[in-house]
């Protein structure tokens, strides 16, 4: 009984001194290297002004971050928006926006040059650079000979630079794959981080008094883990969940009241926390995440690992015409353009339907999708940008999927305007606890995903019965389709018995614990799994008008042996959960 205790007090000590002595010692080091500078070098700020840059760049990587993080700002990149400012130190805020600009509108300008030619992104993007690279070196010398304003160093001005030329890479592949307004107004809230980071590092009276207040390096330090570990809720999101919390004004003042209530508890020993409602939170969901869904899981969770595991177990998914992952097997995909009227064109890794291209008809050598004909040229383009990591992010080359076009069941095909629907299901720990149907619009080209516009109808997992329709785009709620006026409050999914039985499936195949599972019914009625998602959003929340996290919560509650419980039985208890509101 005695070891067992000793073993429980030294787990304890152990914990609490990983995450918080071993961090109380980096910050009273930070502050005793401040200290011992300063008795050395007799005026601190003096001695540092040389290297202000790197104080400059952590101040407005913290306020950056607090955009993101706080106030739910979307921004290109965080790193980037932090290095750019430093232009408008060097140039001010007028001609450093300037330059900010005909740089983007010089590469964009590249980019769209480029773009009828089949050259891959590696060159594509070396191109941009080497051509910003020649503007930027023909900005520094006019500003030598006195025609522009004179720039503080190469340097200092050609990381921002090519940054610049990196948004607009990003900024035009999503105008491909969004439209024009999404990506423009990313593209304004990272100018506006932009310029507020360079009001507050240009500001000489206070980067003298930081650079010589060690405390002050400590306090923006602290505070950065501070919100990082404690803010739950962006601002942004009491406007997005208004539904949850009453409004959004309703939602701001239940905010300080439970900060205030967490805060005596904290003071008091009580470990308890209470939350400002039930709906889900990107900074909540990302611990879930990161929590249930290791790295390892996450980059295993393919699409191409994810058909290859389905197929084993007999889970039934969309027949794969071609895979290739490397550009030598390009005359495969070719081969499956060429002898299929129908069928879905995507990358293997990306997210939220980026580089989907669905093919519904053929005319002769003009093939139907979403976005306009393409050619087979065209398409096989697509598919080497793809291959050559397009969407693939920092990972590098990536992997291209033809697959079958799904002929979706008649009940979905009068309830949408072109594409094919599906059925999104959450499932956590083998639990389905939410789902929703995700109709195309002519807004959305003919694809399932709410941030291109189209409608989500919140299901109930009970049955299968509709909760409520929202549209992301326009933050507005609907009782029947946009473009075909179908209503969206009175019907029933079919076979809904093989949908969650897939749905908890396939997730348990992924080895997820929290995941999305995207899934269409076929002309035959069999669920038909697309994928499984690592990282769901949140919108699913506004469909059903329900919270989330108390759903998660109340699953990781339950005694040990649920966990252990066979699918069939998961899902009988989730239904009845449903049907008794997670009493």
């Amino acid at each position: 009984m005695a070891v067992q205790a000793l073993r429980t007090i030294t787990t304890v000590f152990d914990d609490r001194f990983r995450r918080y002595y071993l961090l109380v010692t980096l910050l009273l080091t930070l502050l005793l290297l401040g200290w011992v500078l300063r008795v050395l070098t007799g005026s601190l700020s003096a001695a540092l002004s040389r290297y202000e840059t790197f104080f400059q760049l952590a101040i407005a990587g913290i306020l950056i971050a607090t955009f993101r993080n706080e106030f739910g700002i979307k921004t290109y990149g965080l790193f980037a928006p932090a290095v750019i400012s430093f232009v408008f130190v060097s140039t001010g805020l007028l001609w450093g926006m300037a330059l900010f600009l005909n740089i983007f509108v010089i590469s964009l300008g590249v980019y769209y040059i480029l773009e009828p030619f089949t050259i891959g992104t590696a060159h594509r993007v070396g191109t941009i650079m080497a051509v910003v690279s020649i503007a930027v070196a023909s900005f520094l010398v006019l500003g030598d000979i006195g025609l522009l304003p004179r720039l503080s160093g190469t340097i200092r001005v050609f990381f921002p630079a090519i940054l610049t030329a990196w948004y607009a890479e990003r900024f035009a592949t999503d105008v491909e794959e969004r439209g024009w307004s999404v990506p423009s107004i990313q593209l304004l809230w990272t100018l506006v981080t932009i310029t507020v980071a360079y009001a507050v590092i240009s500001a000489r009276a206070f980067i003298e008094w930081f650079l010589g207040t060690p405390e002050a390096w400590v306090a923006v330090v602290t505070l950065s883990i501070v919100l990082g570990a404690t803010t739950r809720v962006r601002l942004k999101e009491y406007y997005r969940f208004s539904v949850h919390y009453g409004g959004t004004l309703a939602g701001l003042w239940r905010r300080l009241q439970v900060a205030s209530t967490n805060l005596l508890a904290r003071l008091r020993g009580d470990h308890q926390r209470l939350h400002v409602g039930t709906a889900l939170t990107m900074n909540v969901r990302n611990r879930y995440i990161r929590k249930y869904n290791p790295g390892h899981l996450r980059n295993s969770a393919n699409k191409v690992e994810a058909k290859r595991r389905f197929l084993a177990i007999g889970i039934p998914t969309p027949v794969a015409f071609a895979i290739a992952e490397e550009e030598a097997a390009l005359d495969d995909v070719r081969h499956a353009i060429e002898t299929h009227d129908q069928f879905v064109l995507k990358p293997d890794s990306a997210s939220g339907g980026e580089g989907i291209v669905v093919v519904r008809d053929r005319d002769g050598d003009a093939y139907r999708t979403g976005k306009g004909d393409r050619t087979a040229n065209e398409l096989l383009r697509h598919a080497r940008r793809i291959i050559q990591g397009q969407y693939s992010g920092l990972r590098g080359d990536g992997t291209v999927i033809v697959e079958e076009r799904i002929e979706q069941h008649p009940f979905f095909e009068a309830r949408s305007s072109g594409g094919v629907a599906d059925i999104r299901v959450l499932v956590f720990k083998g639990y389905p606890l939410m789902s929703m149907v995700r109709l195309p619009t002519a807004e959305s080209g003919d694809q399932a995903n709410l941030h291109k516009g189209a409608v989500g109808v919140g299901l109930s997992i009970a049955d299968g019965t509709p909760l409520g329709a929202y549209q992301q785009t326009h933050h507005r709620w609907l009782t029947t389709h946009p473009d075909t006026g179908t209503d969206l409050t009175t019907f029933q999914i079919p076979v809904w018995d093989d949908v969650l039985d897939v749905a908890v499936r396939a997730a348990g195949a992924s080895g997820l614990g929290y995941a999305g599972v995207d899934i269409a019914i076929d002309s035959d009625g069999v669920p038909q799994v697309f994928e499984v998602n690592a990282s769901p959003g949140l919108g699913i929340q506004n469909t059903t008008r329900m919270g989330l996290l108390r759903r998660l919560q109340y699953v990781e509650s339950l005694a040990p042996e649920y966990e252990f419980y066979p699918p069939e039985r998961k899902v009988e208890l989730a239904r009845r959960w449903d049907r008794e509101g997670y009493q």
